[in-house]
């Protein structure tokens, strides 16, 4: 008897695990059928956006202009929902956010006797973008001595569009140096504001084969290297970026294999 109910319990099992394997067969051909991968709009026109659209038999509506977005061309979409490789099923309504076409301007503030974090901050208060420092002798370090755009002075209260990227011309403390800092480690998101705290210039930025998402990139390599003494105010920093968190283990022994052989050429010379 207990051996007849076993069966007929096993045989329960296997019929009920069967249904579920062909619903959810049934259920994944039905969502191939009619689902579609939503594309990136991000940088598209309008125009651009309904021609795809169309073609893949979804509509659109644009429900907010964005603050202004100086990595995108005005009037372009900038975000969307539901992002891009959701699926979503046909005629389905996507939601656009796009750029604004007219950009207010706005005056250059006062940068007399600020100190570049100071007018840094007022700067992005304001809407604009930081570029690149350039030092000029003078006895004051860090203190901003001029603006430019595209090479051209830029003077106080000049008109300018909101979002420009403007170069600071700032005093070195007549030919004041430091040493590298260390980078390895700081994400993607905060090396802009890391390097402008520390007086440095963006280099080249270089990406390797793990990076999908730059924003979840981070530091595994720089130059200079960090502990290089006598550098000079604004220099260019070149970064290497990745998120195979094993590159930073890497990094590390190799920064204690060249303390170790250091230690061991000091001795020696002392000895």
């Amino acid at each position: 008897m207990k051996r007849l109910f076993l069966h007929v319990f096993l045989g329960f099992i296997i019929l009920i695990s069967f249904v579920y394997l062909a619903l959810q067969s049934i259920s994944e051909m039905t969502m191939h059928g009619e689902s579609i991968l939503v594309p990136d709009l991000r940088s598209f026109s309008i125009s651009e956006v309904e021609d795809t659209l169309t073609t893949l038999k979804l509509r659109f509506s644009v429900v907010d202009s964005g603050a202004y977005n100086a990595d995108y061309p005005r009037g372009s979409v900038i975000d969307h929902l539901p992002k891009h490789n959701s699926r979503v099923k046909q005629d389905r309504e996507l939601y656009l956010t796009v750029n604004p076409k007219n950009i207010s301007l706005i005056s250059l503030p006062n940068y007399t006797d600020h100190s570049s974090r100071q007018y840094i901050s007022e700067l992005k208060a304001k809407g604009f973008r930081i570029g690149k420092f350039i030092y000029k002798r003078d006895e004051h370090v860090n203190v901003v001595l001029g603006v430019r755009y595209l090479g051209e002075v830029v003077k106080i209260n000049d008109k300018l569009e909101k979002a420009t990227k403007l170069d600071l011309v700032l005093g070195n403390g007549r030919g004041m140096q430091m040493e590298m800092p260390n980078l390895i480690s700081v994400s993607f998101s905060h090396i802009s504001s890391r390097l402008q705290n520390l007086a440095l210039n963006k280099g080249d930025f270089y990406y390797d084969a793990s990076v999908v998402d730059t924003m979840n990139a981070f530091v595994y390599k720089q130059s200079p290297i960090e502990g290089t003494e006598n550098i000079d105010l604004g220099v260019f920093v070149d970064l290497w970026f990745t998120e195979d968190s094993s590159k930073l283990v890497e990094d590390m022994l190799e920064l204690m294999r060249q303390d170790s052989l250091k230690a061991r050429l000091d001795s020696i010379l002392n000895d």
